[in-house]
């Protein structure tokens, strides 16, 4: 891994491993996002929970940091910046090749960001479980770990390569621009719902308010409940599909009508 990991992060100090926190600190902080259009947030190892605040006009940044050595705890911060475009960076230090989220070399830090329910936030993860709720307009990029996200304004997005995903009351429309592996599934979505690549796992959404199309699955069950609009499925190697009270055109490949 290079020496240093940047990431901009948000969550509540729920540890990957407790059990494994051999030096740990608290991270207490705030930012003051008045006139911030957007908010930036990478992180690189640790849970993530977002929570979006009616009112607000700041973050509250609260975090823990874990790891097996004295010097990496105390080399692990926050970074923020306020501005039209805000951000808030997870610096963590170099371990020469060998850092991990397990065994005997650690580093990671959980995070709990409150922003205001306005903002528009990028976030950006490389590894641990991701939890947001009660935002904005949202992009979510991640490499590996479960993706929670609901009571959104939207629009949302998503990029990612590992895990589940899962959507709940979005009040916009829904894009998955890429999924290689775990189940997509979705509720209560007012906007559209649209899947452009999933490689592997289920894909089940109900209650659209819109259209629902999948341009590409390579494997898995696709499964559309109570879609307002339009039911479309492009491309798809295997698994079963199943459409029940599609207020639209249902559209599958021939072989699977």
């Amino acid at each position: 891994m290079k020496n240093t990991f940047l990431a901009l992060v948000l969550l509540l100090p729920f540890s990957l491993q407790a059990s494994d926190c051999k030096f740990s600190k608290d991270i207490n902080q705030e930012l003051d996002l008045a006139g911030s259009e957007g908010l930036a947030v990478m992180a690189v190892a640790g849970d993530l929970r977002v929570q979006g605040v009616s009112g607000s006009t700041r973050a509250v940044i609260k975090g823990k940091v874990c790891a097996s050595k004295e010097e990496w705890m105390e080399e692990s911060r926050v970074e923020a910046s306020g501005g039209k475009r805000a951000e808030i960076s997870v610096v963590l230090p170099g371990t020469d090749g060998d850092w991990s989220l397990m065994g005997n070399n650690y580093v990671y830090l959980d995070l709990e960001l409150e922003v205001p329910d306005h903002i528009a936030l990028d976030v950006k993860d490389s590894s641990g479980d991701i939890e947001i709720s009660g935002v904005g307009a949202l992009a979510v990029k991640d490499s590996s770990g479960d993706i929670d996200i609901e009571d959104s304004v939207g629009p949302v997005s998503v990029w990612d390569s590992s895990g589940d995903i899962e959507l709940n009351d979005i009040e916009r429309q829904v894009t998955i621009e890429s999924d290689s592996s775990g189940d997509i599934r979705g509720s209560d979505i007012q906007g559209s719902v649209l899947v452009v690549s999933d490689s592997s796992g289920d894909i089940s959404f109900k209650d659209v308010g819109e259209n629902f199309i999948v341009e590409r699955d390579s494997s898995g069950d696709i499964t559309a409940t109570r879609i307002g609009g339009d039911f479309r499925v492009e491309r798809d190697g295997s698994g079963e599909i199943d459409a029940r009270d599609v207020q639209g055109a249902v559209d599958i490949p021939d072989d699977r009508s």
